[in-house]
């Protein structure tokens, strides 16, 4: 059976030939530190000086080698991918979203707009990601392996980030083993191969969060401008990423200005000097503090996604923030068919056949709210039942990128065995790294007042909210690929944590 793109979509493909069936989402406050046990470990590294100031903790990162140990790790990132790109020789195919996002790109790089393959115009797709298409197809006169090696880069650059974010959180033994879980991680070897959002989405989103964080350790407004813009293109890719200015709102609320400044000097202070109980929640002037960073966040995203959102004014004559797939993935997630998986839809998508697409598109997303909606207000015992079924199918697996890379049945690039053995491998692998994480749930889910109780703060709130976010909507297990290098750190927690369970010396 064909396995296509989750959402069926207007313009130029029949009823039937677009239909789907599940794969497409398109769309300075001190703390006070434990006496003992791994809380004291931490506390101990609260001293160790940030990544990205210069200056190397002797104790646990010896600066070189330190850096090269991850342009060894990122350099191998690089190099699987590659070899996978290489071995896969992928070619999209319209019949999944992979190939509308290639056919996307390839239209802007030769200046023929923003259109379905009959012509039409379409609001259907977020735009962030054709746009880095074509870029590279304007370059490389169309060249889909160029596109998949810049994946290949945004995967290393991944790595980096990864390892930035988990220094700031744990230390650097866990944040280099982070960077290497998350290189050698089959499923985003496998997504690197095609040309989905998963990669670059990945990348921009942990530079948003990197870019947040360094903003409160450094104190720096600039900074933080640059993690509004890069919000606002992460939401340009995936909507979903709009609302990360409120999940960052527990950070800045964690790591208001002198606990900021604390670790900026990397002495310490703002997790050892006295003042707010442990875990006492912040209070005014954490909160007056917080609020400005959130707003200038939010309105420097709204401004990135701005000239998008007056384009589908323009096009349809209907207020549309990114893209019309929103409201027909609401719907699925909210009707009378609902199972908490992508599912065809034609009774809503192919509404409206005597209005322009762009003007169909829009009442078709604002039919699929409204209805969906309505849905939940009369069935809601149904809605708890699929929440659950919705959480499930969101982690379940983590093969489902080589469906991809054979575009759905259209091309048979892996022999039957092997594609069953690579699928086993990367859900092993995940099962692996969800174990693990659960031998370390108490480091990582400790929050200390300052930039390293924050980071880790910031990092569960983002698992949290894409959890809910695809509640909201549907699920698929491609969906949890772009928070892989979150739980990626917190197998390393678990991998640390038990490592000094069992050899105590290595406290020290």
């Amino acid at each position: 059976m064909r396995r296509e793109s989750s959402t069926p979509c207007r313009g130029g493909l029949e009823a039937d030939a677009g239909a789907t069936d599940g794969r497409r989402y398109t769309g300075g406050v001190p703390g006070y530190p434990a006496p003992s046990g791994e809380a004291a470990a931490d506390a101990g590294r609260a001293h160790q000086a940030p990544a990205g100031t210069g200056r190397a903790d002797p104790r646990s990162d010896a600066g070189g080698n330190a850096r090269l140990t991850l342009a060894a790790i990122a350099a191998l990132a690089f190099a699987v991918r590659l070899v996978w790109i290489l071995y896969t020789n992928y070619t999209p195919t319209l019949r999944d979203d992979a190939g509308r996002y290639d056919l996307l790109g390839r239209s802007l790089a030769h200046a023929a707009g923003y259109i379905n393959p009959n012509g039409t115009t379409t609001l259907f797709w977020p735009p962030g990601y054709p746009f880095i298409l074509a870029a590279v197809y304007r370059i490389f006169d169309d060249s889909v392996r160029a596109a998949l090696v810049l994946n290949a880069l945004f995967a290393a650059g991944t790595v980096v980030l990864v390892y930035a974010i988990g220094r700031r959180a744990f230390d650097a033994r866990a944040a280099m083993l982070g960077a290497l879980l998350y290189a050698l991680m089959p499923s985003a070897v496998f997504f690197a191969g095609v040309t989905l959002s998963e990669t670059a989405f990945t990348f921009v989103l942990l530079l948003a969060l990197w870019l947040v964080v360094e903003s409160a350790a450094r104190r720096s407004w600039r900074l933080l401008v640059a993690a509004g813009v890069a919000v606002g293109y992460a939401a340009l890719i995936r909507g979903q990423a709009a609302l990360l200015p409120l999940v960052a709102l527990p950070f800045w609320l964690w790591a208001p200005g002198e606990a900021a400044a604390g670790d900026r000097r990397g002495d310490g202070a703002a997790d050892t000097a006295g003042g707010a109980p442990p875990g006492a929640w912040p209070g005014g002037s954490a909160i007056r503090a917080a609020l400005p960073r959130t707003l200038v966040l939010g309105a420097l995203a709204a401004v990135v996604i701005a000239p998008w959102t007056v384009r589908n004014y323009i096009e349809s004559g209907s207020a549309v923030l990114i893209s019309t797939n929103a409201g027909v993935d609401f719907y699925i997630g909210h009707s009378a068919g609902a199972d908490g998986r992508g599912r065809i839809v034609n009774e809503l998508v192919f509404r409206y056949p005597n209005l322009s697409e762009p003007r169909a598109e829009a009442r078709v997303s604002n039919d699929g709210f409204r209805e969906g909606l309505k849905y939940i207000v009369h069935h809601p015992l149904r809605e708890v039942t699929l929440s659950a079924r919705k959480v499930f199918w969101l982690y379940e697996s983590d093969h489902e990128a080589l469906q991809w890379t054979d575009g759905h049945g259209e091309r048979h690039v892996l022999a039957h065995g092997v594609k069953v053995a690579l699928g086993g491998l990367s859900d092993v692998y995940y099962w692996l790294l969800i174990a693990l994480a659960l031998v370390g749930v108490r480091r990582w889910l400790s929050f200390p007042r300052g930039i390293a109780g924050a980071t880790r703060l910031l990092l569960a709130s983002l698992v949290a909210y894409w959890t809910l976010v695809h509640v909201a909507f549907f699920a698929d297990p491609r969906f949890h690929a772009p928070i892989t290098p979150v739980l990626c750190l917190w197998a390393a927690v678990g991998m640390t944590s038990a490592v000094r369970r069992l050899l105590p010396d290595l406290r020290r």
